[in-house]
């Protein structure tokens, strides 16, 4: 049992409370420990017959009234409190951090003592209270001295009071003469607080080491070149692809200034230089491709990618089949709408008018007429073509369900939301359209939600906070008649106004009867079975039905016939009775309510979507690249509509339209690249090559 005790005394109760915990961790089985700080009422009038540490020298005069002639003095030698200086190591080299303490001197040994560990990736500024010509960073590091810290500084690292260092703990031992056994085993455990922070620095050293492998295993197995500098400018990050476009080795760029690593002056500026124009293509060593800028301010940092542009360009290929597995696309155009009747063509010249236009459009039509069909093709047709096309259809789900698919979910927003949330339809067209199929079928509050997103152009998942931005096209349709609805207080006027800023009605079947036969013998071409043969006397039946199920309802009828005819032929007999049939609803009801459209494929099979535009005129393509070519060279931007321009020199000058046509067939091969925003089209490699070995003339570079 411990005989003999001592007196500790310091300035502030967190340096009491961390010295006590250190002294009874080492001494404490030896010797009883008394405790007091300046900070604390109860230190005794007068101690007497004791051995007396002290904190610190700076202390000395406050305490001198308590401390009795016949006690014992020690002036504790401090050092860095070993178990927290690990927080210290994260920070890369050459970070600027001012370290706070109460008096010069102690700022000075604290410095020393992190030098003398090894801590040297800090560079320290040394700050106490009086301190001038202060200079302003925004990372402090203090032994427990929080208060003293400046309010100009955003980021605190505590490392807790100082400890007493062996010296002074050896000199307690002699003080209080203890036997030497008890010494050597108070020295061992010193050692081994020593040895625990050796073990605990090793470690974490080794974590680091494997974060930074982790780290750049990470970067290089990303397809993109990354490359990070500095706020001095000097190269911090370089992956393997970065390696490969260069051609230099990350051990020789690191460290190293942006221009010692790359040649091309031009890209050097794109990339140091903060512009609202962040992507741009280069030339890199015989390769093209679209770098991106990206400027971390907080970080004072720069980040750039280098993407292969033909790899690219294969990526979108294989993610456009992989949209055209999941339904991500429009399966129709034009071409797949079947009918030459007057009603028809008019209807398909207005879409086609309207599908350049990116505003919402309401698609009206009985069921069977085809609106999902005009959806697709009127999408198609649009800016947003090579984008993703979605369809809801509001006839087939519940309302929870709807709100849930249409904007989505965070984790944990109802009873069985998945884990991690779930992205809404708005969110997963974005930069494509979205199709409304019965939209005359949701409810008034869906009907408000919906209204703000045609209004706002944002979405908030169920259960969250965040705004999302987004950029939609929205087709609506229904059959329902929607006027009717907002007299009955069923439907909003303000979201049938937002909806219906172009209009598109469809054409009724019985209203164009001479598209039947047309549509009849395309029915039975996508069947594959050609060889049948319909009778004349079958088709003018047919042709005199009313059809109120419209082209759905024609096809089920073929369908039908395909199905019970006999000898390759279908005749009269093969009609079905009249009660298959669907009759008018005006017959039945007095009025007109028409059905879902859904699932109507109301004209034959869907455009192949992997086949390339091709460009049919050698003669126009190398005008196009050569006319690109030449804005290149001077470095002014070029689109569809200046190439347009410029065809008036040709024999056939070529429309917008036919540009875009052909530029995306361009594109496709490799020899053009489209960039959104001012940069416009850009002449790649392949491009190159293809004008040089067609021999078209020229300018010198």
């Amino acid at each position: 049992m411990p005989n003999q005790s001592i007196t500790l005394l310091t300035g502030t109760v967190e340096t009491r409370k961390t010295l006590l915990a250190q002294l009874q961790d080492i001494i404490g089985d030896f010797v009883d420990i008394e405790s007091y700080s300046i900070e604390e009422p109860g230190i005794p009038a007068k101690i007497n017959r004791k051995l007396v540490i002290l904190s610190s020298q700076h202390i000395e005069d406050e305490v001198a009234d308590y401390i009795g002639k016949d006690c014992q003095i020690i002036v504790a030698n401090r050092i860095a409190n070993y178990e927290h200086i690990d927080k210290l190591l994260f920070y890369p080299s050459g970070t600027r951090a001012l370290y706070v303490n109460d008096y010069p001197e102690t700022v000075s040994e604290s410095i020393g003592n992190l030098l003398d560990l090894g801590i040297d990736n800090i560079e320290y500024i040394p700050y106490y209270p009086g301190k001038k010509n202060l200079q302003k960073v925004s990372l402090a590091i203090t032994p427990g001295e929080v208060d003293l810290v400046p309010e100009f500084v955003s980021e605190v690292v505590n490392i807790g009071p100082r400890l007493i260092d062996l010296t002074t703990i050896m000199e307690i031992i002699r003080k209080l003469k203890l036997p030497e056994q008890k010494g050597l085993e108070i020295s061992k455990r010193f050692i081994r607080k020593i040895i625990e922070l050796s073990k605990k620095l090793a470690h974490t050293s080794y974590e680091t080491g494997q974060l930074n492998q982790h780290f750049k295993q990470v970067l290089d197995g990303v397809n993109d070149g990354i490359l990070a500098i500095d706020g001095s400018g000097k190269v911090t990050v370089f992956n393997d692809i970065m390696e490969s476009a260069l051609k230099v080795t990350s051990r020789f760029a690191i460290g190293k200034p942006l221009g010692s690593v790359i040649s091309n002056q031009e890209l050097i500026l794109f990339i140091l230089h903060d512009s609202d124009d962040t992507n741009q293509v280069f030339t890199v060593n015989g390769t093209d491709f679209v770098v991106q800028r990206i400027h971390l301010k907080g970080e004072n940092s720069i980040v750039a990618t280098f993407k292969d542009v033909h790899e690219t360009i294969k990526i979108e290929r294989t993610l456009r089949r992989e949209l055209v597995k999941k339904g991500f696309v429009a399966k129709y155009t034009f071409n797949d709408i079947i009918g030459d009747s007057p009603a028809l063509t008019k209807t398909k010249d207005i879409a086609r008018k309207l599908s350049r236009n990116d505003l919402t459009v309401l698609i009206e039509g009985e069921s069977g007429t085809g609106k999902e069909l005009f959806a697709s093709a009127m999408h198609n047709e649009s800016l947003r073509g090579s984008q993703t096309f979605l369809a809801i259809n509001f006839s087939a789900l519940s309302e929870d369900l709807i709100e849930s698919e249409l904007f989505g979910y965070e984790e944990g927003a109802f009873t069985g939301a998945k884990k991690g949330g779930k992205t809404g339809l708005f969110e997963q067209a974005n930069g494509g359209t979205i199709f409304l199929d019965e939209i005359g079928d949701i409810s008034l509050k869906l009907q408000a939600r919906l209204l703000r997103v045609l209004q706002e152009k944002e979405i908030m998942r169920i259960g969250g906070s965040k705004i999302i931005p987004i950029n939609v096209r929205v087709i609506a349709a229904t059959n329902k008649d929607l006027l009717k609805m907002i007299d009955l207080g069923k439907f909003r006027e303000d979201l049938y106004h937002r909806l219906k800023v172009l209009y598109v009605h469809l054409p009724k079947l019985r209203t164009r009867k001479e598209d039947i036969e047309g549509l009849i013998r395309h029915f039975i071409h996508s069947s594959g079975r050609d060889h049948i043969r319909i009778l004349p006397e079958v088709l003018r039946r047919l042709t005199q039905y009313e059809w109120y199920g419209n082209i759905r309802e024609l096809k089920n009828t073929l369908d039908y016939m395909l199905a019970v005819c006999e000898n390759d032929r279908i005749t009269l007999n093969d009609i079905p009775e009249e009660s298959f049939f669907q009759r008018s609803a005006a017959t039945k009801r007095g009025e007109l309510v028409y059905r879902s459209d859904s699932d109507v494929a109301a004209a034959g099979e869907p455009k192949n979507e992997e086949a390339a535009v091709a460009v049919t005129d050698e003669e126009e393509m190398l005008f196009i690249l050569h006319k690109v070519y030449e804005y290149n060279r001077r470095g002014e931007p070029i689109g569809r509509q200046k190439i347009a321009e410029c065809s008036s020199v040709l024999s056939k000058p070529l429309s917008e339209q036919q540009i875009r046509h052909r530029v995306d067939a361009l594109e496709k091969s490799g020899m053009l690249l489209v960039i959104r925003g001012r940069t416009g089209i850009k002449l790649t490699k392949l491009g190159l090559d293809k004008l040089m070995t067609s021999g078209y003339p020229l300018a010198p570079a």
